[in-house]
């Protein structure tokens, strides 16, 4: 019964999974060989290649300067010095740290990791009164701190990537609540290589007093500005409300981070108190030793002419780049390039091709960027040639169409992906591969009403496997079409691929609904985001299209897996649905409830945009082989025996329990439509609008299914309106109970839900049925009643960027 349902989002599992599927494929968690290398060209895979994938921009890491400032480091103090800095630093962080002052003209602190340098800096800037508004891309080592501050409960929220007017609109929402409001951003971002608007938001450092800049330049860093001070402070001097952290360890060449504070006593608090830097390790000599000779090449007149041969380079690659007419989805603000692939399928194909062409360039996928927005990053330095670049490029053009014919892609579709507006004369293109697939060995068969597929057809697929044979279908149909409300009228699709007998190979049905954003988030944030739908009741909400929808429950795919182009069919299943999903505007696809894939299926559906989230455990009783209550009584385990007889037994004689098959009693709806809002408003771990008073109207007056009412009369209490109600529909060999109202004011007392669980059991073995389908939720009550739980998932696709749902779930992780 669907009392309540939460969804954890699996995020390291994800990540685990596509991270694993690169590695198979060669082309991630690759190792150099043991050979020397003084340059761009490095062995790979026993070959050698040319490396597009560096972040040490300027190439000072060969730079015979820095080279001996490590060595003589290590010469006058070890390998390391490995005391706390609150007790005893080596002079060569006070050598550095002036140097680094002079560099920024600004009071600095040296970390170990730019990471170290953030968890040492946000819990100390942040107090518990500020809120927090995170830059959708800002990077992930951002959000890993900021985690920290969280659990004290500081106000976090997400912000679209560069969106200035919604941040002053946040802003002007949140500046009579908190004391200062923290802005945190990248001034060059990793994966995309676009830059934050930096004079818009130092316009709104002037307007608004309590507004702060905390801003990640590492990928800006030495590249930008006089003595390379990065890309913020190339365009201004920091704001006396900004603090800025950077990293040595790009092109600067060397090794640990930086903070950077317009003020001083806040540079020597942080500095003081910051977590790594009490009780982390320190930097070691050679870095400290590399650091403190590159700083001097910065603070020297040659810095200029170094900067200036890398942007000849940049430019040079966006020449080629527009001369090989790829899909470059930014203006590079540094050294970072994106070519957009759309779909991890063909970002897999093109980087293994490149890496075989003898070009190392890197896979940007999710998490790092959305999944449906894949691409071949890769970053210029000043060590590349002219000749390299060219080469790589065209390389890289030659390959593209070889790719997207092989993974049956079309460049049209990488620029929506992108909402880069798609060239005129690709506005046409169609990929062969399909077209040829459909018309010889396969065709997909489009329905938009249950009314229009054969009934034998659907029913030898769907039939017993849920609550979404034809006939339910066709009562949902009903229900959710021609009302008042946006969110109680669903789009339905019915989408068949059959082989040239004629034989369904997949097939599945898909809802379209407006669903709330956090309907997957925890508890505290859907609860704090119905406070702002009390006066803007669509905030944060969107389309989504399910697999299902919102009132079955089970496998909503069907593949036949003997079928020797059922891979294929799938993706036809695959491209029909991202054309719906533009149809529709819908900003997810969701394929659920999968119980058990293979790694083959797994793979296909990354290959394909779609990454695996964690459903709450279902529960079924799956044997209902007793024949009285007593019997069902003996066959629970000690624990269940004496919760039923403590928790349940002890209430039954409270309880008239009726079965409702058809009624028409419009006064018993209404009541009945009040019981379900009761639970509804109370389910925030399934964050959902309310089912239409129509569906109950319909399913109050269909044959199959029925309501089982309690209504408590005793002594004391006297006869009432029902207390609780429970829709079930009834399946061919399945009881499934879907819906449940209560009255909460009486629960407590008589154990209300509990016994709506145990009357559900007995009406179930009353109608000999095979099975109960219990769902999802109250876990422990239902296992104590028999009932075994199994573990579900789902597969969700996002068409753009991450939504607030999954935001949310993931623990704002980001860009890595």
């Amino acid at each position: 019964m669907k009392q309540s349902m939460s969804k954890h989002h699996s995020f390291y599992t994800t990540v685990d999974q596509i991270v694993s599927y690169g590695v198979e494929k060669g082309i991630l968690h690759l190792y150099t060989g043991n050979e020397p290398f003084n340059g761009i060209r490095i062995l790979l895979n026993g070959k050698p290649v040319l490396n597009f994938g560096s972040c040490s921009y300027l190439g000072l890491e060969f730079d015979p300067r820095i080279k001996e400032g490590a060595k003589k480091a290590i010469d006058n103090y070890g390998t390391q010095f490995s005391e706390s800095r609150a007790y005893v630093s080596l002079g060569l962080y006070k050598e550095l740290q002036t140097l680094l002052e002079h560099i920024f003209d600004a009071w600095c602190v040296i970390t170990p990791t730019t990471t170290l340098g953030h968890i040492a800096a946000i819990p100390v800037l942040i107090e518990d009164t500020d809120a927090v508004i995170l830059d959708q891309q800002v990077h992930n080592s951002v959000q890993t701190a900021v985690q920290l501050v969280k659990a004290r409960g500081v106000h976090i929220e997400l912000l679209r990537h560069n969106r200035m007017d919604l941040l002053e609109e946040r802003i002007a929402v949140l500046r009579g609540k908190h004391k200062k409001i923290w802005y945190m951003a990248d001034g060059i971002y990793s994966m995309f290589g676009d830059s934050s608007p930096v004079d818009e938001i130092y316009a709104l450092l002037d307007r608004y007093p309590e507004l702060r800049y905390y801003a990640d330049d590492a990928h800006g860093m030495s590249i930008h500005g006089k003595n390379g001070r990065g890309f913020l402070l190339s365009r201004h001097n920091i704001h006396p409300r900004m603090v800025m952290a950077t990293s040595l360890n790009k092109a600067f060449a060397c090794g640990g981070g930086v903070l950077v504070f317009a003020d001083k006593e806040l540079a020597r608090k942080v500095g003081t108190v910051g977590g790594p830097l009490l009780s982390s390790g320190p930097m070691q000599p050679a870095a400290l030793g590399a650091a403190v000779a590159s700083a001097r090449i910065h603070l020297s007149t040659e810095i200029s002419a170094i900067q200036a041969q890398l942007r000849d380079n940049i430019q040079f690659a966006r020449m080629m780049l527009e001369k090989y007419n790829l899909p470059v989805i930014s203006e590079a603000g540094a050294a970072i390039f994106f070519v957009g692939v759309s779909l991890p399928k063909l970002g897999h194909n093109l980087v293994k091709k490149m890496l075989d062409a003898g070009f190392y360039v890197n896979l940007g996928i999710f998490p790092t960027v959305p999944m449906k927005q894949t691409g071949i990053r890769f970053t210029i330095t000043r060590l590349h040639t002219f000749a390299d670049i060219e080469k790589m490029i065209a390389t890289l053009a030659s390959l593209f169409p070889i790719a997207m014919q092989e993974e049956n892609s079309r460049l049209s579709e990488i620029y929506k992906a992108f909402k880069v507006p798609v060239p005129e004369e690709m506005q046409l293109n169609k990929s062969v591969a399909s077209v040829i697939r459909q018309t010889l060995d396969l065709q997909l068969q489009h329905y938009t009403s249950i009314q229009d597929v054969p009934k034998s057809e659907w029913n030898r697929m769907f039939e017993g496997r849920g609550t979404f044979d034809w006939e339910g279908l066709n009562l949902l149909e009903t229900a959710f079409t021609e009302n008042e409300l946006p969110e109680d009228n669903w789009e339905f699709d019915y989408l068949l691929v059959k082989d040239l007998q004629g034989n369904v190979v997949t097939a599945t049905f898909l809802t379209t609904a407006l669903c709330k954003d956090d309907m997957l988030s925890p508890r505290e944030v859907s609860g704090k985001i119905e406070l702002q739908r009390k006066t803007n009741h669509y905030y944060l909400t969107g389309k989504i299209i399910c697999s299902g929808s919102l009132l079955t429950e089970g496998q909503h795919l069907f593949i036949n897996k003997n079928a020797p182009l059922w891979k294929d069919a799938l993706q036809l299943i695959f491209e029909k649905i991202y054309s719906l999903q533009e149809l529709h505007q819908a900003s997810q696809i969701v394929f659920r409830d999968f119980q058990d894939t293979d790694r083959d299926f797994d793979n296909l559906m990354v290959d394909n945009g779609f990454f695996k989230i964690n459903m709450p455990d279902c529960h079924s009783i799956e044997s209902l082989h007793w024949n009285t209550p007593q019997e069902f009584y003996n066959s629970l385990s000690a624990n269940g025996r004496n919760h039923l007889r403590k928790k349940v037994l002890r209430h039954a004689g409270h309880f008239k329990v009726e079965v409702i098959h058809i009624s028409d009693w419009e006064e018993e709806i209404d009541h009945w439509y009040q019981l379900y809002l009761n639970v509804q408003q109370k389910s925030l771990e399934l964050n959902t609008f309310p089912l239409p008073l129509k569906l109950f109207k319909q399913l109050a007056k269909n044959e199959h299914w029925e309501m089982l009412q309690l209504t408590l009369n005793n002594g004391t209490v006297a006869a009432d309106k029902p207390c609780c109600v429970v829709f079930s529909c009834l399946a061919k060999e399945s009881y499934i109970p879907m819906i449940i109202g209560l009255d909460y004011t009486r629960n407590e007392r008589f154990g209300i839900y509990r016994q709506a669980l145990y009357q559900v059991v007995l009406r179930a073995k009353k109608l000999d049925k095979q099975r109960l389908l219990l769902g999802f939720s109250a876990s422990v009550e239902k296992q104590k009643l028999g009932a075994k739980p199994a573990a579900t998932f789902a597969y969700v696709h996002l068409k753009d960027s991450y939504p607030a749902a999954v935001l949310a779930a993931v623990s704002v992780q980001g860009n890595g």
